[in-house]
Formats: structure tokens, sequence, C-alpha cells
């Protein structure tokens, strides 16, 4: 007779068929998941479907071995911040109700951060069912809000990480993407014992993203890339990127001639950002805007690019770890990063030797690496860029590719499940030796009397 397999469930908003970053990383782990454990994965409505991919938009299905339980919630617009925010509260109250009546149980109960709540109800249905619970953090809230600014009324954010705080330090384990991402957490406010927090980066998919030669390449065609050195920022447009910056760089006199600024994707910012762009009157297709491409294009659009930059507010340092560095890699390419140095983006760069980094702040420094690596690809030898990019892809396969990573995840949740065995194991021989105590107290007094 087959074991039963040990069922653990996933809570977070974006999933299948979400394109959102953290959904399609989600779907990706439990899809790798399912034939070792009995995956559900408790999400809401996507924010930006893929074409042509009906799904049940209230209830239960099964996906590719993973068993999926939608839920229903409010979807203001995302440019709207209040919108935003009755979307994530809704979304936490309607899974924190279906939590509460559900009659299935299970073994290990992951919470991510979308919403930042989640980990609250996460960890009050472990607690009713049984499970333990994994705190799995693809940001830290409310750090990442008040590194922003966004967090405007007095005693909000030390009230919400009170509550989140309990949540972690009962929770088995908490999974951070990175380096910077443990040591804050480690550190006051949080104090949570560094044995407990493991660290897991994201991934790519190395099989479905993979180089593309610049003369085969149907996305450059397309866009008329054809003789430029492609800048291109790949993904969402949001607060933490201080994308202004780069674009103002692009106006800098060194800026090469040749070199083109390429912003693919989508995010509250990005109307803002095509105002900063008009503004500052650049020539005519230096700086060019590109919706999100479909997900079985994106080796083709990240190939397409010469230089990848990856940007980080100088404030939010050890609150994320950019995934699209691993997409990045995977396509075989060099990266300018502008973050703080001790980032693990910026760790994992120098480490691997595999682009720049710099500085956020300053739009003369990001033109001046923009320049050496476009000076560096025309030279006669242009076998320095073509290492990087070599070991780029080199690194992406060994380090970070998704069957790695799964591997790493499982066998965190095996070790979840093995503590918790003898945990039970221990709580069953206290429980028989004060019954075994008892039995011989009571014989004790038979003998006596």
């Amino acid at each position: 007779m087959p074991k039963e397999r040990r069922r653990i469930v996933f809570l977070n908003r974006s999933y299948w068929p979400d394109i959102e970053a953290t959904g399609q990383l989600l779907t990706d782990l439990c899809v790798g998941l399912a034939d070792r454990f009995d995956v559900h994965v408790v999400c809401g409505q996507p924010n930006s479907p893929e074409a042509d991919s009906p799904y049940l938009h209230a209830g239960a299905e099964s996906r590719d071995g993973v068993t999926i339980h939608r839920l229903t919630h409010y979807q203001f617009a995302k440019k709207n911040p209040f919108g935003r925010i009755l979307n994530l509260l809704s979304f936490y109250f309607s899974a924190r109700r279906f939590l509460r009546r559900v009659e299935w149980g299970a073994d290990v109960v992951v919470s991510e951060t979308d919403p930042f709540l989640m980990p609250i109800a996460g960890a009050e249905f472990a607690k009713r069912v049984g499970a333990e619970h994994c705190v799995y953090l693809q940001d830290i809230y409310p750090d990442v809000a008040e590194a922003v600014g966004k967090v405007r009324v007095p005693f909000v954010a030390p009230l919400l990480r009170r509550k989140l705080r309990v949540a972690y330090k009962n929770a088995s384990r908490i999974i951070v993407l990175g380096r910077c991402m443990r040591k804050r957490l480690a550190n006051p406010p949080w104090g949570i014992h560094r044995d407990r927090i493991e660290i897991v980066p994201n991934w790519s998919d190395c099989q479905q993203i993979a180089p593309i030669a610049h003369r085969e390449n149907e996305f450059r065609n397309r866009h008329g890339l054809s003789d430029a050195f492609v800048v291109m920022h790949s993904g969402n447009m949001g607060l933490t990127q201080r994308l202004e910056m780069l674009i103002s760089a692009a106006a800098q006199p060194h800026w090469p001639e040749r070199a083109k600024l390429l912003l693919v994707g989508n995010g509250a910012s990005r109307d803002k950002l095509l105002e900063h762009t008009a503004r500052l009157n650049l020539p005519a297709g230096r700086v060019e805007f590109v919706y999100y491409q479909p997900r079985n294009q994106l080796a083709e659009s990240l190939s397409a690019a010469d230089l990848h930059v990856v940007s980080m507010h100088e404030n939010v340092t050890g609150c994320l770890c950019p995934s699209k560095l691993y997409g990045i890699m995977a396509a075989g390419r060099s990266v300018l990063a502008i973050a703080d140095p001790q980032t693990d983006l910026c760790q994992t760069i120098l480490e691997r030797d595999i682009g720049w980094c710099v500085r956020p702040g300053s739009a003369n420094a990001i033109a001046d690496a923009v320049a050496e690596a476009e000076a560096e690809s025309r030279r006669a030898s242009t076998s320095d860029f073509v290492n990087r990019q070599r070991r780029s892809r080199h690194a992406a396969i060994r380090d970070f590719d998704r069957p790695v990573i799964v591997k790493r995840f499982a066998q965190i949740l095996s070790s979840i499940l093995s503590d918790h065995a003898v945990d039970l194991a221990n709580h069953d021989l206290h429980d028989a030796s004060i019954s075994q105590k008892y039995s011989a107290s009571d014989s004790g007094i038979a003998l006596t009397l």
C-alpha cells in the first residue's frame, strides 16, 4: 500500500494564471513539489492573468498535481493606493474566513507575504489543525513601506511589526531570499534567532529561458534593435526601483549614443516614468516602454538585451531580493545593479563577476557604468564581455535553476516534518510517563488500603 503523502498548504494571493513574479514563482515551486507532497494553494484573483488561460474564479480545481482553492475579493485598480489596500485586506479576511471553516487539515502551512498579513492567518490555521507553520518571506513588511515613505500614520508600523513578530517567532522556520534579509530579521526590532531563518533564493527555469543570439532574436527584430546596445529593465515598475534615476542617466552627455534604454513591464509608477521621460526631451528612441511579454516569449525578450538593469531603492536593503536577477542570468546576460553594496544582489554579481554595481542616487554613475559596458562590448576582443555572459548562464544552471531550488525547499519541508514527528513522539513519551506515574501511585494506594 503506497505511503500517504504529507499535505503542504501554501497561502498567497497570487498564483497561476497570474503573470506577476510572485505568482509565477509560487506556481513553479508548487508544481515542482507536487510529486513529493500533497500540495494545496489558497489563493485569490490574478491581477494580470495569462491570455487564453481559463481558470475557475471561485472554488477548488486541480492543475499539474496541485489543488487550487481560489477565493473572491475586491479588485480595484492597482494605480489607486487606497484601492490596493482594500484589495489586500479583502483577500486577507476572505482567506482567514475560509481557513476558519475548512474541514481538511495540513501537515505544514506555508504563509507567503501577498498580502504581508498572511502569516497571522497562517499561524492561526496551523494551530487549529495541529500543523507546523513556516513563513516564506518574499519581502519584509512593514519595513518596505517605511523605507519608501508610505507609512504616514504614527504607531501603525510598530503595531503591525509586533503582530507579525509573534507569528514569526512561533513559526517552525522562516525562509528568506538572501543574507541581507536574514540579517535584517536577526537584528532589532525583529530579533528573530538566526538558526531558525533559512535562506532559499528565488530561481529561474533554465530549460525555458536560455540565451538566444541577437541575429536570431525576434524581439530585437520586432522592435528595430539590430544595431543598438540595449540596456533593459524588465519587470515591475514600482516604488522600490527608483527608475526615474535610470531614465535620467540616459539624458547624461556621456550616455553612449547607440545605447537604447528599454523598460519592459508595467506597474504603479509607469505613468509617472512616462511623464519624467517626456520632460527630459531625450533624443528620439533613446528610451522606450514595452508592456509585459508573454511567458513563452520571456527568453526572447531577456536575451534581446546587452545589459540588464536591476535597481533597488537605497532604503530597502534587506527588505527584499529582486527575483528578476535569475531570469537575466538564465538568459546569459550581464547585469548592472543599482543598489547598496550590502545587498545579496550586488554580492551575487560581484562574487560571480557577471556585471557592474553602482550605488543608488547618481545618474552620472549609472551612465558611466553603461558607457563602460558598451565600450567593453565594442572592443576588437570582446572576450571580457562574452565571458561575463557565459559565467552568468553557468551560475544560473549551477546555483539558481528551478530543480536545484525546489530540491532545497523540499529538504526544508522534510526537516520540518521530521522535527514535528520527534516532537509528537516526545509528547507521547511524556504523556506515557505521566500515565505510568499515576498508575503506580494508584497501585500503591490500593496496596496500602
